[in-house]
């Protein structure tokens, strides 16, 4: 993930469904040159949208299927139920069958979280726990419906691509002090860099990477 044309990374803002597509895309090594390989499965998407081919790949591959109505709502905000649910698709097509063979042994009957008992993403947020890539808020809830922060979601793909935090780190964004919590994961998912994982097995930066 990066910054802004005016050099912030926003931590505390809110991502679009749009923006998470785009990120899960590149991700799995699309560009826009797929975009004309797919047809638009949904009502409100036109080609002309600037994640068009995005969400277009994206959906081909699973990681959404949009509303009951039709729709992707491509500019609302995504929940982290949904992101939580897009992660774990990700994962099933990155890791293979290795990770859905262990998948159908968790046993998720005594969920973690009271607030996503009966929710429709209980499922994926409990299994994400047992696999240690979440862990919910202090207070012990996931609150599935809040929309989540760009802090979150560069902390929780990196929890799922089993990278970072990175220690050692220059502080890169303005708005992002060395004391913010996210700190170290904002760095692992912004700066392109060489690194050691050393004695305490912590990944270090070694060196920044110029584009």
């Amino acid at each position: 993930m990066r910054g802004y044309p005016d050099g912030s990374f926003m931590p505390e803002r809110n991502i679009t469904r749009a923006e998470a597509a785009v990120i899960f895309a590149k991700l799995l090594g699309a560009d826009e040159s797929f975009g004309a390989q797919y047809t638009s499965p949904y009502s409100d998407l036109n080609d002309t949208h600037w994640a068009a081919w995005a969400i277009k790949y994206a959906s081909s591959q699973g990681l959404f299927k949009g509303y009951p109505d039709g729709t992707f709502k491509p500019d609302q905000n995504i929940t982290r139920a949904e992101f939580a649910t897009v992660v774990l698709e990700f994962l099933k097509i990155v890791k293979g069958q290795e990770l859905i063979s262990k998948i159908a042994t968790i046993d998720i009957s005594k969920p973690k979280f009271d607030d996503c008992i009966g929710h429709w993403a209980q499922k994926n947020i409990e299994i994400l726990t047992s696999l240690g890539y979440i862990s919910g808020y202090p207070d012990g809830t996931f609150k599935p419906q809040n929309f989540i922060k760009r802090s979150e979601s560069v902390a929780l793909i990196n929890r799922a691509l089993e990278r970072g935090p990175l220690n050692g780190a220059p502080k890169t964004f303005p708005d992002v002090d060395e004391s913010y919590w996210a700190f170290k994961d904002i760095a692992e998912g912004a700066l392109d860099h060489k690194y050691i994982i050393d004695e305490d097995k912590k990944e270090v930066l070694v060196e920044i990477l110029e584009k």
